[in-house]
Formats: structure tokens, sequence, C-alpha cells
């Protein structure tokens, strides 16, 4: 290469360090932005907690009724606190974990509030409450009468186990995902002989 071509060279990669130096940084990506104005972005918590209506406790059971006899009933008692603030909307329903089904079909409950208004008179297995808590200073309360009014053979010495689910959710009780708080109250409830 003749000294001609050399110095060419020579200048081309000085010129052309010297544009690279004065560039400044860049990663060579390609960038796009949009900005949406007056959004408002809120965060809160979400929960709530069951209780006994006896002395406030914190409860996860709340049935354990053994030998219940054709035309018996029990009944027990639970507070919903919200411990959060706003309104809520909640389902309580029946979650079936064990024991004989056909049992459990037969089994009826009657939910009531403090004042004895009904909530709910049925088969257990339909229990499907939908209710609202206001705020944090309403406690809801529930009144359950268990029972058994039927005398078939088939009911002898049968066990249900079973939960009593409350589910918080926002348009519907059977949507999908989302936030929501979710408290499973257990019970076992067994028939006698007769």
């Amino acid at each position: 290469m003749s000294k001609t071509g050399i110095r060419k060279v020579a200048i081309f990669l000085m010129l052309f360090y010297i544009f690279l130096n004065q560039t400044g940084y860049t990663t060579a990506d390609i960038f796009a932005e949009r900005i949406v104005r007056q959004n408002k972005f809120s965060a809160t918590t979400l929960d709530f907690s069951t209780r006994n209506s006896f002395n406030n406790a914190s409860a996860s059971s709340l049935f354990r009724t053994l030998g219940l006899a054709s035309g018996g009933f029990d009944l027990g008692a639970l507070k919903l606190k919200l411990e959060t603030k706003g309104k809520t909307k909640y389902q309580l329903s029946f979650e079936r974990t064990n024991g004989d089904e056909v049992f459990c079909s037969r089994l009826t409950v009657k939910v009531l509030d403090s004042q004895l208004h009904e909530f709910y008179q049925g088969p257990l297995v339909k229990l499907a409450l939908n209710e609202t808590v206001a705020n944090v200073a309403d406690a809801q309360n529930f009144i359950f009468f268990i029972g058994l009014d039927e005398q078939a053979a088939e009911l002898k010495n049968k066990i249900c186990e079973f939960n009593f689910k409350f589910k918080t959710y926002r348009e519907s009780p059977t949507e999908k995902g989302g936030i929501f708080a979710q408290r499973l109250i257990g019970n076992v409830v067994s028939s006698g002989s007769w």
C-alpha cells in the first residue's frame, strides 16, 4: 500500500473516531412513548376475619356435631368483620371436603342474623348467600341451624365434612382471577343410629 493510501486510511479513521466520540451514548433501540394524562391510581388492602360470636376470637371451625338424630339439629354462630376500608361484597357458600355425598345433600341449614332475620333456609349443599359489608364498624352476625329431617336407613352412621366458604368478589361471585380474600370455616356432622 502506498503512503498516500495509508495517509487516506489514517485520516478516515481519525475522522471516524472524532465522529463516534461526539455522537454520545445510544443503545440503538427504537423507543416509543405515550403519555396518558388524568389517571388515578389508588391502593388498598382487602381482608376480613371470621370470629366467634361469644368472645370475638378468630374462628376456623363451627360445627363438630356427632350422632345427629333424625329430626335433630345443632346451632352455631359466627361474626364476619371487615378489616379494611370501604364496602365489600362477599359470598357465603357450601364446599364439601369429605364424607357421604347423599348424607351431605340431605342436611338442611337455616342462616339468620342476630336480629333473627332469615338470610337462607334450605339444603346445605345449595347454600349460596351474597351479602355486602358497608364499613369496618359493621360486623355481620350469623346464626346457623343445621339439621336432618329425614329418617331413611341409608343416612345412619354417615359423616359429612364441609367448609363454609366466605369469599369476596367485585362484580360476580363466579368471577375468576383478580384480588380477593377468602376464609374457610371447617365443619364435621355425623349421623347416629335410630
